[in-house]
């Protein structure tokens, strides 16, 4: 229960952190992929063939002996029923569609992704069995936060954003995956975060000063 809450209020954490962020507003194809791709396999697994599950999910005996691609197919299907795949697709559509916007497709899709299989392979120690799209949630939403407290943003959103990271230490404090793949979120939106403020340094010089008029 008390780790129910504690996911409730990092995403909504940073969904309101993330709301402040400069961002374009083109369409986020790679959060649309994932959001179909998901909705399908997991609508499947959860209908007319439930064996998707067993086929897909994270386990660790079956990693052990090989079958590795299971860190990352362990995100198409859900171990928490429709009520987990409605809630992991909503806050994909939310959170996700932030994140692409602001880091841009690619880094999108690479933060996604290690946050998946590292966060994956958290689980094989605190959750040797499972699968859901959450990972990928946790870790754009701990994204988001960072981003709102490095790349500038106004003062209740940083407060938001610090609620965020909080309830993901917690998380981890407590050994659930969600906090792992949080963490890892949040060191991926560190290095983006740092990149970007390079690049616009590097785009936008500092002019120098004006001389002094006698």
């Amino acid at each position: 229960m008390p780790q129910t809450v504690l996911y409730l209020v990092l995403l909504v954490t940073a969904g309101v952190a993330g709301a402040g962020l400069p961002r374009g507003r083109r369409l986020p194809p790679a959060t649309a992929a994932l959001f179909a791709l998901v909705a399908v396999v997991s609508g499947l697994q959860l209908t007319a063939a439930p064996a998707l599950f067993d086929a897909l999910r994270r386990d660790r005996t079956a990693i052990a002996h090989g079958e590795v691609w299971r860190l990352v197919t362990s995100c198409l299907v859900q171990d928490g029923g429709w009520p987990g795949t409605v809630f992991n697709l909503l806050a994909l559509a939310v959170l996700g569609t932030m994140a692409e916007r602001l880091w841009g497709t690619a880094r999108w899709l690479l933060l996604a992704l290690v946050v998946q299989v590292l966060g994956g392979l958290w689980g094989l120690v605190v959750q040797p069995v499972g699968g859901g799209t959450s990972l990928v949630d946790f870790g754009l939403a701990a994204s988001l936060a960072v981003a709102a407290l490095t790349l500038g943003s106004v003062p209740g959103r940083r407060v938001a954003a610090a609620v965020t990271l909080l309830a993901a230490l917690a998380l981890l404090v407590l050994g659930d995956i969600h906090g792992g793949a949080a963490t890892l979120g949040a060191a991926g939106g560190a290095l983006l975060a740092l990149q970007r403020r390079r690049t616009t340094l590097t785009r936008w010089p500092r002019s120098p000063g004006r001389s002094r008029s006698t």
